[in-house]
This record gives C-alpha cells, structure tokens and sequence, in this order.
C-alpha cells in the first residue's frame, strides 16, 4: 500500500515511528510545510521537524502547501496519514485516493476540536483526555468519522512535553493497528465508524497574552500555566528619570511550587509581591499560595538568577515596591 503521510512538528515524529516499517506499508512519502523564514530579521530558514528526520532517516520527502502541491501529488497514492499537519487537505487529493484519508488527533472528539486541544486539557486541569483516529474530512477539520478512540489519565504535574509524547506514542499504534486491522478500509468487515461520546468544544489557538501571569490566580494554575505554556511574563513598574512610571516586561521561567508556607502575615501581601527565597529562589504571592521561580529576564536584559535579579533592584527599577503586577 502507497502512504502519503502529513505532519511537521514532533508530535507527527513520534506517531510516525510506529508505522515507518510496518508491513502493510509498501512505498511511504512524508509530505510537510515549506521551510520557513526565521530568526532575527527572517534571514535563516527553519525546515519543519519532520523533515529535519525525514533527511536524517533517509525517508522519501516531499513539500506541499498551494493547491498546485497538492495537484502534483494525485493519483499516487492509496492511502493519506495526517498528523499535526497544520492545513486542511484538499478534496481534489483526498478524491484520488483507493481509501479515505486518516487523522490522528490528541483529543476525545468532538471535545477539543481545533488546534490546541493538548494545552486546552492542561489549561483546564482535566483529568483525562485521550485520542481518536478519525477519517479526514475533505473541507472541515476534524469533522471526520470516528474510528478509534482512546482515553488517557492526565497526571499531577504533566507538562505540555510528557502529555505530547505519550499521546503521539498511543496515536501511533493506534494506528498501526488500524493498519493491522483493515479499519481504514470501508470494504473491511472490521470497519466500523463510533458514535461521540463527548461534548463539542473548540480549542482554539493560544493567544501571546495568555502567557501573562495574573497573580491572582491560585499557585496551582500558575504552574500549570508554566507547564502548558512554557516561560511566562508579567510586569514590574520602574521609575524614569523625569519621576513618571513604566511597566518592564519580566519573563519568568523555570516555575514550580514554592516551599515557602504562606503565614498569616504574609496572607496580607499584595499578589505579585515576591521575596528572595531559599536555594537562589524567588517567591512570588498568588492568590493561594507562593509559586517559585528560577530565572528571570527583565527587558532589555539578559537572564538573571533570582538573587542577582533582587540585588540590582534599585538600579533597573529605582525606588519602587517588590512586586510584579498585570497590565
């Protein structure tokens, strides 16, 4: 069987070595996104994951984008894997192929439909998410038929990267053995399509400002944050010359919970306020609890450590109160 499989980034990886030397399979294609331009003032440009280990796996490699991409890849295919893909497929390829195309996508369709059902799970602190393997859809994402799906417990503490593989890693032999199986083929006695379980929801694409911490917020979900969403920012106001005030832009990285327990006086601190802590850590009020930080990067400098960032207050910042603040 003659497989066009779609993807970019390393999601599409992990699925993708699951089925690279399965049986069924006799010639394979990996199809992604054109090179991008890149870096500071877009002079470099940056290939896709997947066709970084395409190249470095010695894979057939193929790029398409426009709709001429997609003429020149008809009628050489029996089967199409979409994975992380990031644009809709279209029909006039779709339409040539001896079976429908299949999807696999990090949710419990139709919950999470769109594209960041991983960091909406997070985001929302559910417990359990999974995934489904569905037929494509030839003008709606993730409008296809169910053929399989899967269930998986979100664990304490999971971050974007462990959810991310494990659920790449569950799509893939899900996949394989759909394979295995005969599932992708309507012709199959095995073939059957599922009817939703769950309850429609759209995740959409995460915004820059829900990187920007409220310190209102519960230690916990700003910590979950971090672990979604990756460094986070806020805002430190500082003293000009002339008196006036402005707000720095402070991006905090390496967060996690604070060993600090909250006192009673300590419960009447402004949220935002933050203290120098133990082990070169800064402990930062929410709404709860402290969260702790590990590094810090104040606008137009460099990553500091918590203790030098706290040392040189008064000189970046002037006379001004320890706290950071939303804006």
């Amino acid at each position: 069987m003659k497989i066009a499989y779609f993807g970019t980034d390393f999601f599409s990886i992990s699925t993708l070595k699951h089925i690279v030397n399965h049986p069924s399979i006799s010639h394979l294609d990996i199809i992604t996104r054109l090179p991008k331009p890149s870096g500071r003032g877009l002079k470099s440009i940056k290939e896709s994951p997947l066709a970084t280990f395409a190249k470095s796996n010695d894979l057939n490699l193929l790029y398409a984008e426009s709709k001429q991409d997609f003429e020149k890849l008809k009628h050489q295919y029996d089967l199409a894997v979409a994975v992380s893909f990031g644009q809709l497929i279209p029909a006039l390829f779709l339409d040539t192929l001896k079976y429908p195309g299949l999807n696999v996508h990090p949710s419990l369709l139709p919950k999470y439909s769109g594209p960041a059902p991983l960091q909406r799970a997070l985001l929302n602190n559910d417990k359990i998410t999974g995934v489904t393997l569905q037929n494509l859809h030839p003008t709606h994402f993730d409008k296809g038929d169910i053929l399989l799906q899967e269930t998986h417990p979100i664990q304490q503490n999971e971050t974007l990267l462990s959810l991310s593989e494990s659920l790449a890693n569950k799509g893939g032999e899900m996949l394989s053995y759909c394979l295995s199986n005969g599932l992708f083929d309507p012709s199959s006695p095995n073939y059957k399509t599922l009817k939703p379980q769950y309850p429609y929801s759209y995740a959409a694409k995460i915004k820059p400002a829900e990187r920007e911490i409220s310190w209102s917020s519960p230690s916990d979900y700003v910590i979950r944050q971090f672990n979604t969403l990756g460094p986070l920012y806020t805002f430190k106001p500082a003293l000009k010359k002339d008196g006036s005030t402005v707000h720095k832009r402070i991006v905090l990285d390496n967060i996690v919970k604070s060993n600090r327990i909250l006192s009673v006086s300590d419960e009447i601190l402004p949220n935002g306020t933050f203290i120098l802590g133990e082990n070169d850590q800064l402990d930062i009020k929410c709404h709860d609890s402290f969260a702790s930080v590990g590094t810090i990067k104040t606008e137009g400098i460099g990553s500091e450590s918590p203790t030098k960032f706290v040392n040189s207050l008064s000189k970046k910042f002037g006379n001004t109160e320890n706290i950071f603040i939303s804006i």
